[in-house]
């Protein structure tokens, strides 16, 4: 009696929740439909759409074979050193929130959240997804996978007792459960997380792909940090098959993945090729090469000039992207300093400079010379497709656009009729194939306006370090310019917190408006999404108008695929790397 009265329970419960994740994958489905809609009627802003073949085009059964540029070795995606093996973890792995394409919202993926009404507790409910060696996922999984990140994990000491050759560290802590007040799993289905207060950015900076990847406990404590790393297993569309060091990655389709076929591209689903081979090719010609003759299917980060030749090639896909690590390009100036090293005043306090400085860039020039005349769209302090960005009209109103008789008129009126010499720090080991192009480019447009901006180049291990791009109060950076940029972030949170808050570690140029402190607060306990947008928007508005950053441009990246092939962007800023190659699709052979 009892025993029968429990399994029936359970089954309904499964039932429940089959019947439960049918019902999300298919409103899921018409809001892609939708989303598709409205990219080919103009109706969204900012999408840049490459639609998805239909399935019955397409060769479900098709190995689809990239060039990466590198590969770090290991493949735990928690641990220093593995934790850039893209290609691996978005095959392999999955997140426990994934993004709205159109809305930029959160929605539940390995895990449905919910806020308490009050407070910074958070409970979250597991999906039923199969890891690849059969297993369920549960709360647990959920738990332990931040106290690993977290670096706190108690299999193995926090790393200090790890069974890995070459130690265990994590890569980032502060994507982890050590600094919650509670990270527990009440039950199988029952996750509880615990913060100091309700953090609207929160998921948005440590639960989306690419962040912290979801492990089974179970798995990692039976077999050990080396082998995770040499042999990762997860619930994702892919199933790992083999790794040889500095040569390939191959993964095939998981069979028993959650999602449909037909779910939407954007978030990770059934994967639309069987096989996923990754043919590591460090140079970018060999990458190239291989394409054209037919060996590789395609490849992302190529930059534009690579890529220049394939533009009205019919045998050929070109298709433009954000740069993974390099979205926009600013210019901090140091404004910790009030002086230079000789004592004479820093000119950069000065908001009339920063302005003569944004007034000097000129944009379209840049996009005609070195960015094959695709838009070239004024950044700000994030990258434009981020929660709560402004409207289109409302940042391009912003813009400072290219006035240099006034850029002129405004460093005379503060003191510069003659203008001044400066220094430029840039490492041309970071920022994209233009780097070295732009940064000279652009210090030729400030000299024109009387800014003498000498480049001065810095290789990357030197560059991030507290002697060039850290500042703070007591920092040793001169007062100077520094060439630097912003990674892709679903939530602003993690811009504005590394690289435009008083506090950030890479917060060069930091302002001195308290109100863009307060508004930045507002955002993070805004329970209200709508809410948290317009603060958000504020946020970016206001800094602009502040001109605490040289706002230069935002340049394309780009991926290059056969004819055969495509690769879907599928997002409202277009989101294409070596994390979702799931949706790449092959042509059926007739």
């Amino acid at each position: 009696g009892a025993a029968a009265a429990e399994a029936a329970a359970a089954a309904a419960a499964e039932a429940a929740a089959a019947a439960q994740a049918a019902a999300e994958a298919a409103a899921a489905s018409v809001e892609q439909t939708s989303n598709v809609a409205a990219a080919l009627t103009g109706e969204a802003e900012f999408l840049d759409w490459s639609v998805p073949w239909p399935l019955d085009e397409i060769d479900l059964d098709a190995t689809i074979t990239l060039a990466i540029p590198f590969d770090q070795g290991g493949l735990d995606q928690h641990k220093v050193g593995s934790d850039n093996n893209y290609i691996s973890h978005g095959a392999v792995h999955e997140s426990v929130v994934e993004i709205s394409p159109l809305t930029k919202d959160l929605l539940p993926h390995l895990a449905t959240l919910e806020w308490a009404d009050e407070g910074g507790t958070c409970i979250g409910t597991p999906t039923r997804a199969l890891f690849h060696d059969g297993s369920v996922l549960t709360a647990h999984d959920l738990a332990f996978t931040y106290d690993r990140m977290g670096g706190i994990a108690a299999y193995h000491d926090g790393g200090a007792t790890s069974d890995h050759p070459a130690g265990w560290q994590t890569v980032r802590a502060i994507w982890g459960s050590a600094s919650w007040l509670r990270n527990e799993a009440v039950d199988d289905n029952t996750w509880v997380v615990e913060l100091e207060d309700f953090d609207a950015g929160h998921w948005g900076t440590v639960g989306v792909s690419g962040t912290v990847m979801v492990m089974s406990q179970a798995d990692v404590e039976r077999r050990g940090d080396e082998a995770v790393d040499n042999h990762p297993i997860g619930t994702g569309p892919f199933r790992f098959v083999s790794h040889t060091d500095e040569e390939d990655f191959v993964f095939e389709r998981w069979e028993d993945h959650f999602h449909p076929v037909d779910y939407p591209i954007r978030v990770p689903h059934y994967a639309h090729h069987k096989h996923l081979v990754g043919l590591v090719r460090p140079e970018l010609q060999s990458r190239i090469a291989g394409i054209e003759a037919g060996e590789i299917d395609g490849a992302a980060e190529l930059g534009l000039n690579a890529v220049a030749p394939f533009i009205d090639d019919p045998d050929f896909t070109v298709q433009f992207i954000p740069g993974p690590g390099w979205t926009i390009h600013n210019i901090f100036p140091n404004l910790w300093q009030e002086t230079r090293e000789d004592g004479t005043p820093n000119p950069w306090m000065d908001e009339r400079v920063r302005i003569a400085a944004n007034l000097a860039i000129n944009r379209a020039e840049i996009a005609e010379g070195l960015l094959l005349g695709v838009e070239p769209i004024e950044p700000m302090w994030g990258y434009r497709g981020v929660v709560g960005y402004p409207s289109v009209e409302d940042a391009r109103a912003a813009d400072w656009g290219y006035d240099p008789e006034r850029a002129r008129a405004l460093l005379a009126e503060a003191g510069y009729p003659d203008g001044f010499d400066e220094r430029l720090y840039y490492t041309p080991d970071w920022g994209g194939d233009l780097q070295e192009d732009l940064t000279l480019t652009t210090a030729q447009m400030l000299h024109e306006v009387g800014i003498r901006a000498e480049p001065i180049s810095i290789s990357v291990s030197e560059y991030f370090t507290d002697a060039y791009t850290r500042g703070g109060p007591t920092g040793t950076a001169p007062v100077a310019l520094y060439w630097f940029w912003a990674n892709y972030f679903a939530d602003p949170g993690g811009m504005w917190t590394c690289c435009t808050a008083p506090d950030g570690f890479y917060s060069m140029a930091v302002h001195h408006d308290p109100v863009l402190d307060d508004i930045y607060a507002q955002s993070k306990v805004a329970r209200d999404p709508e809410e948290r947008k317009e603060l958000i928007s504020e946020l970016f508005l206001r800094h602009k108008r502040g001109a605490w950053f040289i706002n230069v441009v935002e340049p394309p990246d780009s991926v290059l695929t056969r004819g055969d092939v495509n690769w879907p962007l599928g997002g409202p800023f277009g989101s294409l790397s070596n994390l979702n190659t799931y949706s790449i699709q092959k042509r059926r052979a007739t």
